[in-house]
């Protein structure tokens, strides 16, 4: 037979915390009247102890004695008792569990309280004597469903039973959040009217967790076993969801343990929260000794060893690691395993963080605060998160390595980068590789940086980067790259860094080259911004370089655009086309042939008749129709005449001229 023992033994911790503190209270003053108002716990082990002490079980408070003293049981009281108790003389020490205190200040907030549990039970019993207003009691989905739809007009704030049954616990919840706002309240999936409820996770995490864990030991089990008091609701809650999953049985001590159980292959072990550790290791060593189980012997388990991890200390600076219990608009809660719950603020969680936590989720965090008292551990993933990044710039400093980060503020003479959640700061000075880069446009940006400087001094942390260290490296290398591989005629997409007027300087990966004016474009510019700007990916071609010089001239201009190649398929000598005067000479006038070429009219091909100046018959801007006279693709120049594309007086002129021949 194999036994698997639970990890969640013995006394939850308002169980162990009440105990304890009545036990060393007993202990300082013996000789003092005591009396437990109610069973201080659901054992009778426990209380029979107690008794054996002196120490009296009372449920009316005119029994206690003035002058004695009297300890609140776990389950909680209402604080009209305390109140009493008071009135009487008779000192109090309040041992509630602290889950339960936080349902006793809900309800006493409450103006409608809708409670989710038994209400017989002590603690139901004592919640519902502080509500401050109504209250109503049940303990099924259909029992929720009908005092919601009873009258839509009211509002509820929904609370459990520290022990109630998780499962049913879930699916009223589940209904509760399905309610969907209509004109006049809410309806539920069914189209009823409701009334309006808010819910509060009040379900202690170690009742849950004990739930959570027997459900998954029952469907791998054979056989399960539950030691705890039969008064105890949150072990008979434990033996009902064991049941539904294979045989079980409920005991108080090792008398009830059945004689059977060899018969199994695979038998799981659980408690309730108010189980003594003197009866688990009675019934462990009972069915090690008489069911032959073989893969246990006394000495494997330590029972001091297993109880106290099940109550686990968080201590302040601590990392601990939890699971996810419930998702809430404000905060997280943490289930660590042992006696606190703990609370990480959601705000410490990005929008996508939260979009995919769920429950179950394994967490990590760094403890902030802990309250023994309420039971609960403030709990910081940003703390967590920063002092993990600050390690791993420390190893990257250790290593020389490249970290990524983005500038999240610009602050006097530097800037702030955000690096594994840890601010580092960049000075001014090696923000960049230049040193007029304006630092504002920086912000937000993701870059690459070293770790030059890293100093902690106590609370102080001193860290300093340098984003020029990479930028210069990852530039020479580039450079290194291009001048290893340079030719002319290769081409490159470069980025456009500056305008000059005789140019632009293109970067072509990490190496500058010069793009001059008349390389830009086949048309002639006045500057380089007439073709491109600042930021602009453009493709150049080399057109020369000198390795020791570290020159290198580019040409952006592009070689099938040449008008000198495409003007035979325009024009050719003879053609009559209409043409701009651009430029007005004493010996003629520069017009355009086609965009990128230019032409000259000579003073004597403008007019008919002899002129003494161009501009009496021509001004700039003017368009007049030319014939090609002559083009020379050598020299790259072309001849025009205004005269001869005039017909009608061309003929005339050459009947006088031939005129005036004869008659000599």
């Amino acid at each position: 037979m194999e036994l698997v023992v639970s990890k969640y033994l013995g006394y939850c911790f308002g169980v162990n915390r009440a105990i304890t503190t009545l036990f060393q209270t007993i202990d300082a003053c013996p000789d003092r009247k005591y009396y437990t108002y109610g069973p201080i716990i659901h054992n009778k082990r426990i209380i029979d102890q107690l008794a054996r002490r002196g120490v009296s079980v009372i449920d009316d408070i005119s029994l206690a004695e003035p002058g004695s003293l009297v300890f609140i049981r776990t389950h909680g009281v209402a604080g009209s008792v305390l109140r009493a108790l008071s009135e009487r003389g008779v000192e109090y020490v309040d041992l509630t569990c602290p889950y339960v205190q936080k349902i006793h200040n809900v309800a006493k907030e409450s103006d409608l309280l809708l409670m989710v549990g038994d209400i017989r039970h002590p603690e139901v019993e004592g919640i519902l004597g502080d509500a401050k207003g109504e209250y109503v009691a049940v303990k099924t989905l259909e029992e929720l469903k009908q005092v919601l739809r009873s009258d839509p007009r009211r509002s509820f704030t929904m609370v459990a039973q520290t022990t109630f049954n998780m499962e049913t616990w879930l699916s009223m919840k589940s209904y509760v959040e399905s309610l969907r706002p209509s004109e006049e309240g809410y309806t539920d999936e069914e189209g009823i009217p409701v009334a309006a409820v808010r819910v509060r996770d009040t379900i202690c995490h170690s009742t849950s967790d004990r739930q959570r864990e027997v459900e998954t030991m029952a469907k791998e089990c054979d056989f399960i076993v539950v030691i705890g008091d039969k008064h105890s609701s949150n072990t008979k809650k434990l033996y009902e969801i064991a049941k539904n999953h294979c045989s079980a049985c409920y005991i108080e001590d090792v008398t009830e343990l059945p004689h059977c159980l060899s018969r199994y292959k695979k038998i799981g072990l659980s408690t309730g929260a108010s189980t003594p550790g003197s009866t688990i290791e009675e019934v462990i060593n009972n069915m090690i000794n008489e069911n032959n189980v073989n893969n246990l012997t006394e000495e494997d388990i330590d029972f001091a060893a297993a109880l106290e991890a099940s109550l686990q200390v968080a201590r302040v600076g601590q990392r601990i690691s939890g699971t996810v219990g419930v998702v809430g608009t404000n905060e997280i809660q943490v289930e660590l395993g042992g006696k606190h719950t703990g609370f990480i603020p959601a705000s410490e969680f990005s929008e996508e963080e939260l979009k995919t936590l769920k429950a179950g989720d394994e967490v990590e965090a760094f403890v902030m605060k802990v309250s023994d008292v309420e039971g609960t551990v403030l709990l910081s993933k940003k703390k967590l998160d920063s002092i993990k990044g600050y390690e791993k710039l420390e190893a990257a400093k250790e290593n020389n390595e490249i970290l990524e980060g983005k500038v999240v503020e610009v602050v006097k003479g530097g800037v702030v980068v955000s690096v594994n959640s840890v601010r580092v700061f960049v000075p001014a000075s090696l923000a960049s590789l230049r040193k007029d880069t304006d630092l504002e446009s920086m912000k937000n940006q993701e870059v690459r940086l070293r770790i030059i400087e890293l100093e902690n001094a106590g609370r102080r942390k001193r860290i300093i980067g340098s984003i020029r260290a990479v930028l210069k490296e990852e530039k020479d290398a580039a450079q290194a790259q291009v001048w290893e591989s340079i030719e002319v005629g290769k081409k490159y997409v470069g980025v456009v860094k500056s305008l000059a007027s005789f140019g632009a300087f293109v970067d072509i990966g990490g190496v500058d080259g010069l793009v001059h004016i008349t390389d830009l474009a086949w048309t002639k510019l006045k500057h380089p911004s007439e073709i491109v700007k600042e930021g602009d990916s453009i493709e150049v071609e080399v057109k020369s370089f000198d390795p020791e010089t570290r020159k290198i001239s580019l040409v952006y201009k592009k070689s099938n655009e040449d008008p000198w190649a495409l003007l035979p398929e325009a024009h050719n000598v003879g053609d009559v086309i209409s043409v701009t005067v651009l430029k007005i000479m004493p010996y003629g006038a520069f017009v355009s042939v086609i965009p990128g070429i230019d032409g000259l009219v000579h003073i004597s091909q403008v007019a008919p008749r002899r002129l003494e100046k161009v501009s009496d018959v021509l001004k700039v801007g003017d368009v007049v129709d030319a014939k090609i006279t002559e083009i020379n693709y050598e020299t790259k120049k072309i001849s025009l005449s205004i005269r001869d594309a005039l017909p009608e007086e061309g003929e005339a002129v050459a009947a006088d001229e031939a005129a005036e021949g004869s008659a000599e």
